[in-house]
């Protein structure tokens, strides 16, 4: 997501379509479309605090994806803010890694902008 003037943008969307791997770049208004970001937190788990872990890993409506001796793997999904809010409540148990994906979005309705062929 950006916020910028419509030729700013226009040249942002010319730059993405550019890169390899990518598949379609528009842009839209934000009001028009649904963002997310996904983000993979490793934090260290010790057995005397995992209810509190667990407590704040539902507080967040996060997944536990690995749950090893000593360490769980978090994932989690929303805006950039709430990404960024959860893992600063995680930081009281100590975050060994973050993968985050970054901003991805759709347009709402029925319309598309990509047409997949297989």
């Amino acid at each position: 997501m950006m916020e910028a003037d419509q030729a700013t943008v226009d040249r942002a969307v010319q730059q993405f379509q550019k890169v390899i791997g990518v598949h379609s770049a528009v842009s839209f208004p934000a009001q028009e479309g649904v963002a997310r970001e996904l983000a993979l937190v490793k934090v260290r788990a010790p057995a005397a605090r995992s209810s509190e872990l667990l407590d704040v890993v539902q507080l967040y409506q996060g997944t536990v994806l690995d749950d090893s001796p000593g360490t769980m793997i978090i994932e989690l999904s929303g805006s950039e803010a709430f990404i960024l809010s959860c893992i600063r409540a995680l930081e009281r148990f100590g975050v060994v890694e973050v993968a985050r994906s970054g901003t991805v979005a759709l347009g709402v309705g029925s319309d598309t902008q990509l047409e997949i062929s297989s």
